[in-house]
C-alpha cells in the first residue's frame, strides 16, 4: 500500500481546505457541467451526511507538518501478507521467525518513511488494536473457523507443490497479534526513538 492508500480508511474524518487542489473537480478532466451534475446527484440526504461524500478527494501532504494517528493493526496485518506462509506457520507453532519479523517490520517502517520523509507529516502515532472484545466472541470464533479451513487448504496445495494457491490461502491466514505489534514497536523506536510513534 502507498501513500494512495493512506487515506481510504480514514476518508470520512478529513474535510480538505476549499481551496486545496484535490478538490477541483476540473483537474480529472471532467467539464464544470458534469462535476456539477455529479455533485447534484449527491446532494447530502439524512441518510448521506456530507463528510460521506465520495466526491471529496485528500492528499496526504494536505497533512504535511501535522501529527497523524495510524491505524497499526491495519498495516501490520497487510505486513503479514510479505511473509504470509513463514509467519502462520510459525504463529501455529508457537514460534517466532526471525525471517517474518523481518519482512514484517520492513513494510512498517517503508509505511512509516513514506509519512514522515516523503509527505513530511511531523509525527505519527501507531494505534494498535488491544484486548478482544467479548461482543465480539461470536465473529472471532467465526473468523478463527474460516482461518483454520484455508490454513488446512494451504498445507494440502502446498504438499501438491501448487504454490501460488497455497500462498493465497496463506494470506487469508494472517492475523496481527500482540508479538507482531510488540516486535513493530520495538523497530519502530529503535529507529526513530520514542517520540515518532
Amino acid at each position: 500500500m502507498g501513500i494512495q492508500g493512506l487515506l481510504r480508511n480514514i476518508h470520512t474524518l478529513l474535510v480538505p481546505p476549499p481551496t486545496h487542489p484535490s478538490n477541483d473537480q476540473q483537474q480529472n478532466g471532467e467539464s464544470t457541467t458534469n462535476a456539477q451534475q455529479r455533485s447534484n446527484n449527491r446532494q447530502p440526504t439524512q441518510q448521506q451526511p456530507q463528510r460521506n461524500n465520495p466526491a471529496i478527494k485528500h492528499n496526504i501532504r494536505q497533512f504535511s507538518q501535522k501529527s497523524l494517528a495510524i491505524d497499526a493493526s491495519s498495516w501490520l496485518h497487510k505486513a503479514g501478507y510479505t511473509c504470509a506462509e513463514r509467519l502462520v506457520e510459525s504463529t501455529e507453532s508457537g514460534t517466532r521467525d526471525p525471517i517474518a519479523e523481518k519482512a514484517y517490520c520492513k513494510y512498517m517502517l517503508d509505511r512509516c518513511d513514506e509519512l514522515l520523509n516523503w509527505a513530511k507529516i511531523d509525527k505519527i502515532y501507531l494505534v494498535f488494536d488491544g484486548i478482544r472484545v467479548p461482543l465480539k466472541s461470536d465473529t472471532n470464533a467465526d473468523r478463527e473457523s474460516k482461518r483454520q479451513a484455508n490454513l488446512r487448504e494451504a498445507r494440502r496445495l502446498q504438499s501438491m507443490g501448487r504454490r501460488n494457491e497455497a500462498s493465497e490461502k496463506y494470506r487469508a491466514c494472517v492475523k496481527g497479534n500482540e508479538t507482531m505489534a510488540r516486535v513493530v514497536a520495538a523497530e519502530v523506536e529503535k529507529k526513530y526513538g520514542k517520540d515518532v510513534t
